[in-house]
């Protein structure tokens, strides 16, 4: 540690308080929450810690190696939103833990990262990550199910070793490479099933085998064969299980995007209500983006359970049996203090000249919104102590930027998850007693997300400038690390629209049938993991 160091909130800093290096012995002041600012944390600060909760703001960029090794009494822990890369051994030994907020942004993880992590019930997998490295996993005795995504290509030495709770195991199609010991001491697998046919690897006996230049070679014992159907769960959540059997049915389906989304008529008629009470209730907003709130009344009492206990829609009907037997949770829309501010500058330039109808700026103005104001943008990111209940800066200059948009608030009853917003794109609105507006069904159904995943926010925009191509470049790097929705008038990829197939591909929604059907399990649970998925919408007023 440097000679030079400052006492600031119950923690050493670096003299220019850009990296946490300890914990202040001498003070009581820290309570397992690092304040907004710092950029790094070193290496072994948090090791063999008496915090049962550790919270790491989103300012930070950089966290050391072992930050939280052989801490006993860990519990959760929340990682910043934005780091790239996680160090070796970041948790290893943490033996109480049980929840980590991991960032969206990871596309690897490093060798031991959950090693002996004996308490922990699931993997928070993300898209992208190619291997799971050596002692990635071993030793959490915890974890029943394991479906590994179907990005990975190599499991690595003692991966998954000693997981002896471990019943349940998916491989993807994907996995070119097991090490022989991967699996060692997983004595109570007996499901295993592989995502498609591999010419690697075959179940036989219940058994995993590998083909090899000298024959069959065993490599995962199933030590116990259940004829009957298997309870998988996607990402390891163990909410809602996916029949075996269901899967199926789902792979038959010719309707990519199934039926269209669907409310039931109580559901619809509550919307209705919403609609009409809402000049009058001061209890909750939504945000357009002509810069006035439109007032939407609370549900409340009966008429919130009522909607939430119904199916939310035809389309999600066969996954969401499940979720109607959840406990029931009462959905309170935050109220916002004030409407959500643009930077500056930016509105300024959208103050200039009345936008022409359909149109919210010109393409000069949105070279100016995301070209010119760019650096400026970051600087005040960097700079600015960000209200986690308020959408960020860029969010907002995406709201400015369409046609039409609407953001629903929500009070989350539950833990928040790394990315608490949900972008929706509607092709089309519909044209309602008080104007323009999304289809109430589709509504119906982003509140019902909101519910199941704690989200803060749902942003719903129709009309993207994806012709201007300052816009398009602003909106790929922005969105394509974000839960996104497409609602669309399309029943498969095929019929799909020019423009739809753009957001599609400009978000990173992939149109394969299997990623979409998995998606479409996902989105009925609460899991950490990116939200991108179609959808059939309705356009009934």
């Amino acid at each position: 540690m440097s000679d030079a160091f400052v006492k600031k909130h119950g923690l050493l800093y670096s003299s220019d308080l850009h990296t946490v290096i300890g914990v202040d012995d001498t003070s009581t002041e820290f309570k397992g929450r690092i304040p907004y600012g710092a950029r790094a944390v070193d290496a072994e600060v948090f090791s063999d810690c008496p915090y049962q909760s550790v919270s790491i703001p989103d300012s930070v960029k950089e966290i050391g190696p072992a930050l939280f090794e052989n801490s006993k009494r860990l519990e959760t822990v929340k990682l910043p939103a934005n780091i790239t890369e996680l160090p070796a051994y970041l948790f290893s030994g943490c033996s109480a833990l049980y929840k980590v907020t991991m960032p969206s942004t990871l596309s690897s993880f490093p060798e031991g990262l959950f090693k002996d992590c004996a308490s922990l019930p699931d993997i928070p997998f993300r898209a992208g990550v190619k291997e799971l490295p050596e002692d990635f996993m071993s030793g959490c005795t915890s974890v029943k199910s394991l479906v590994i995504p179907n990005s990975v290509e190599k499991i690595g030495p003692h991966a998954v070793a000693n997981c002896t709770s471990l019943e349940s195991l998916v491989l993807p199609v994907s996995v070119k490479e097991i090490a022989d010991d991967a699996f060692e001491g997983c004595n109570s697998i007996h499901n295993i099933r592989i995502e498609g046919e591999s010419e690697l690897f075959f179940i036989k006996d219940g058994s995993l085998y590998q083909n090899t230049v000298n024959g069959e070679k065993l490599l995962i014992k199933a030590y116990s064969i259940v004829n009957e159907g298997v309870n998988f769960y996607k990402d390891n959540v163990d909410d809602e299980p996916i029949e075996a059997n269901d899967e199926e049915d789902m792979e038959d389906d010719d309707t990519f995007f199934s039926a269209e989304i669907g409310a039931s008529d109580e559901e619809l008629e509550l919307c209705k209500g919403d609609e009409a009470e809402s000049k009058a209730s001061n209890e909750s907003s939504t945000i357009n983006n002509d810069n006035t709130e439109t007032i939407d009344n609370k549900n409340e009492g009966n008429k919130e359970e009522k909607m939430e206990d119904n199916n939310i829609d035809s389309m999600l009907a066969d996954i969401m049996g499940e979720e109607k037997k959840r406990n029931e949770v009462s959905e309170d829309i935050a109220v916002s203090d004030k409407e959500s501010e643009v930077l500056a500058e930016t509105m300024a330039v959208m103050e200039k000249d009345a936008p022409k109808p359909g149109v919210i700026v010109t393409n000069d103005e949105l070279e100016n919104l995301f070209s010119k104001h760019e650096e400026e943008v970051q600087a005040s990111l960097n700079e600015e102590v960000v209200d986690e209940k308020e959408l960020d800066k860029k969010a907002k200059i995406l709201v400015d930027s369409v046609e039409f948009s609407k953001v629903l608030d929500f009070e989350p009853t539950g833990e928040v998850p790394s990315d608490p917003v949900l972008f929706v794109i509607a092709e089309k609105t519909v044209e309602t007693a008080n104007g323009k507006d999304f289809s109430p069904k589709l509504i119906a159904c982003c509140k019902t997300f909101a519910r199941i995943h704690d989200f803060r926010h749902v942003v719903m925009l129709n009309g993207l400038p994806l012709d201007n191509e300052e816009f398009e470049q602003f909106y790929f790097h922005y969105i394509n690390k974000k839960n996104v929705i497409l609602a669309c008038e399309a029943e498969s990829p095929a019929t799909l629209s020019d423009y739809c197939k753009k957001i599609c591909e400009e978000s990173r929604i992939s149109l394969d049938k299997d990623e979409l059907n998995d998606q479409r399990k996902r989105v009925t649970v609460k899991t950490d993991t990116l939200i991108k998925l179609v959808i059939r919408d309705k356009y009934d007023a």
